[in-house]
């Protein structure tokens, strides 16, 4: 990553701040005191999940994921961490190259407007991401079936909801 990639992702951290801050602002000028604390809450949940994500050791994992925000705006992603103050290094590389196989097979498809939420979860002998995708155009199969051709190394398992498509990915203990 270059010095400007990293100004842009500052950047970007800040403009998103700035945006927070002032619609807080604005409620506050209305006397919308339960909005006001409604978003200060949801800043803190944010900059809390920020605060997991950075802990878990995974920087390539981290960094992939905020890329995603600076680099393609119709991809937003949610994520939690329920695996607080655990140091998963050696899945790293392997949780990046599930995220950078996810956003290819985006872009690949086309879809115009795409939502998802991660979650990585610490289980007894795997780390599991689960994301969730919302989107009008899946194509269930085709996803499942790129994912498994793409993921060798990796468990998968799916479910296809209305509008959502489920993947659990699950890597195994390296112990």
């Amino acid at each position: 990553m270059e010095a400007k990639d990293v100004i842009q992702l500052l950047r970007l951290q800040r403009h998103d701040l700035m945006n927070d801050l002032q619609i807080v602002h604005g409620y506050l000028s209305m006397g919308k005191t339960d909005k006001v604390k409604s978003k200060v809450n949801n800043i803190i949940d944010n900059l809390n999940q920020e605060r997991k994500l950075m802990n878990i050791n995974c920087p390539k994992f981290a960094l992939w994921l905020i890329q995603v925000k600076l680099h393609h705006k119709h991809i937003q992603f949610t994520y939690d961490i329920h695996t607080e103050n655990k140091n998963l290094l050696s899945y790293d590389g392997t949780l990046k190259e599930i995220g950078t196989t996810i956003i290819d097979y985006i872009i690949a498809s086309k879809l115009d407007e795409i939502t998802g939420d991660l979650q990585v979860i610490n289980n007894n002998n795997s780390i599991d991401l689960v994301m969730t995708v919302t989107s009008q155009t899946i194509d269930y199969n085709a996803w499942k079936n790129h994912l498994a051709e793409k993921l060798k190394n990796v468990l998968i398992q799916s479910e296809e909801l209305e509008t959502k498509v489920r993947f659990i990915f699950s890597i195994p203990s390296a112990d």
